[in-house]
């Protein structure tokens, strides 16, 4: 009889702290998945828009340098749609940029971004886009990309940490389960035999 009780209330208690760890990764990964994302993004956009202060001519020189630095790709678009510049590569042999997604973005909404496989790279990647104007007028376009391997990488050491503190918090809260239950028990135990 005790042994039966105290695997219903061991068992309740550890149906309850699973539940718990279930509810907290179903409502977690997915928010930290979207704030990770727009992070990233916004630290790219951040970048370009210092990159838009450069002249002209800095930013073509400076390409492969600020992709470097940034470990980035780095892409200079003039208003027509053709590479100026691009720190992976060869502006002459690639074509023209005009349709593509985050541009048309960024010449409708004064920024871009999209998620899309690279033919030139030949893998996933992320791109942002700002224009460069001058005098309110798009001279150009500067866009910035990311392999999503690298972003995927970075969700994946976060969910990690996310994981191990769920199972340190899920240990503790299992043993404390097993010792209420073993009270509960024989105390009701003890009460019905009085």
């Amino acid at each position: 009889m005790k042994v039966r009780s105290f695997l219903k209330v061991f068992g309740s208690y550890l149906i309850l702290v699973l539940l718990a760890i279930a509810v907290l990764d179903f409502f977690l990964t997915p928010k930290i998945h979207d704030i990770m994302t727009k992070s990233i993004e916004e630290d790219m956009f951040g970048f370009a828009r210092i990159i838009s202060l450069m002249p002209g001519e800095t930013q073509k020189n400076m390409v492969p340098e600020i992709a470097r630095q940034l470990n980035l790709r780095v892409t200079l678009i003039d208003k027509a749609g053709w590479i100026i510049s691009d720190s992976q590569a060869e502006a002459k042999q690639m074509i023209n940029h005009l349709d593509r997604p985050e541009i048309q973005q960024a010449k409708a909404e004064g920024r871009g971004k999209t998620s899309r496989f690279s033919t030139t790279l030949k893998e996933s990647m992320l791109y942002i886009a700002l224009p460069l104007k001058e005098n309110d007028e798009i001279k150009g376009y500067i866009r910035l990309s990311r392999p999503l391997v690298g972003v995927r990488k970075s969700l994946d050491q976060l969910y990690h940490a996310l994981y191990l503190t769920l199972y340190i918090i899920a240990i503790p809260s299992i043993l404390l389960a097993l010792v209420f239950s073993r009270k509960i028990v024989s105390r009701f135990g003890s009460g019905q035999s009085s």
